[in-house]
């Protein structure tokens, strides 16, 4: 089953472009937002608001308080979970999010690795980092690779899950992906904005974020007891204006860094989507002409 993926970097219109575009085709939506998932954080997220959710069936927000981990491979898991349910309900569907990693665990599904063997990691450890990248050379080449000598734990992995499978993680990795595929192919929609006009309504939607309460906000999760040792430490907004409070920056830095950390990010977004294949790219200069150019493609997904 293919399923239309609009993504793109934060910031650049997303959620207004799929909530017109699930409006108009009656379709639900499963969020695919790495900061989304964690309850509390509303404002600094530009969460969609709880009526917005009940009106179009947004999925996938909310799902852990900010004091839980909660990984690529939980996303995946609870993503695919819920779309096989609307798939056996009959109910069509898109997914829509920026976070990279949350899409590659979920349409490039992690293989079931075996657990380390402690007398074969220790043999391997007594090896030199150059020996065991050479013998990895040799029995998964694609592997090797992409990993450094110097870095000894992947390495070591790789050899691991080969002596003890007789299979290498390439091997494992593209049978998950085909397996994966079989049941539901992305179609990748990418939405974009020039970088200079991204920055600007960037900085310009923190401020907004401010007015809107977001530094309240950050001091409700810090006196509930979300703070340091929690998500909301590595969250960029969240992350700056935590630290503002305990003292280490005054107001002006702590906003000025996380609109820095922001566009930062917004950069990184793009460079991985340029490594999706066979993506259609979509610049948005006005939510509805988007809408408009998005349309053909997916009627085209949902015609199967």
């Amino acid at each position: 089953m293919r399923v239309l993926v609009l993504c793109g970097p934060t910031g650049v219109g997303k959620t207004e472009v799929a909530a017109e575009l699930a409006r108009k085709f009656k379709l639900e939506i499963v969020s695919a937002d790495s900061r989304q998932v964690y309850s509390w954080l509303d404002i600094g997220t530009a969460k969609p608001g709880p009526e917005l959710r009940r009106e179009l069936g947004i999925h996938m927000v909310d799902m852990v308080e900010p004091n839980r981990v909660y990984s690529a491979a939980d996303f995946a898991r609870d993503a695919l979970a819920v779309m096989r349910r609307l798939h056996r309900e009959g109910k069509r569907f898109m997914v829509a999010g920026g976070s990279g990693m949350y899409l590659k665990a979920l349409f490039e599904p992690f293989f079931d690795a075996p657990k380390p063997e402690p007398a074969l990691r220790q043999r391997l450890e007594a090896e030199t980092s150059l020996a065991l990248h050479d013998r990895l050379k040799q029995v998964d080449p694609e592997r090797a690779a992409k990993l450094h000598p110097n870095d000894r734990q992947r390495v070591m992995r790789a050899l691991e899950v080969y002596e003890t499978t007789g299979k290498t993680m390439t091997e494992l990795a593209r049978k998950a992906k085909v397996e994966a595929e079989v049941e539901f192919k992305p179609v990748y929609a990418v939405v974009t904005m020039k970088r200079e006009v991204l920055c600007r309504r960037l900085d310009v939607r923190f401020d907004a974020m401010m007015r809107a309460g977001l530094l309240d906000e950050v001091k409700r999760l810090k006196d509930t007891g979300f703070g340091r040792d929690t998500y909301v430490a590595n969250a960029y907004g969240y992350a700056e204006l935590l630290r503002h409070l305990d003292g280490e920056l005054t107001l002006e830095q702590a906003v000025a860094e996380a609109k820095a950390k922001t566009r930062a990010y917004a950069k990184r977004q793009v460079t991985w989507f340029r490594s999706l294949k066979d993506a259609q790219w979509f610049e948005c200069t006005d939510v509805s002409e988007v809408v408009r150019l998005v349309e053909p493609l997916l009627v085209q997904v949902l015609a199967g």
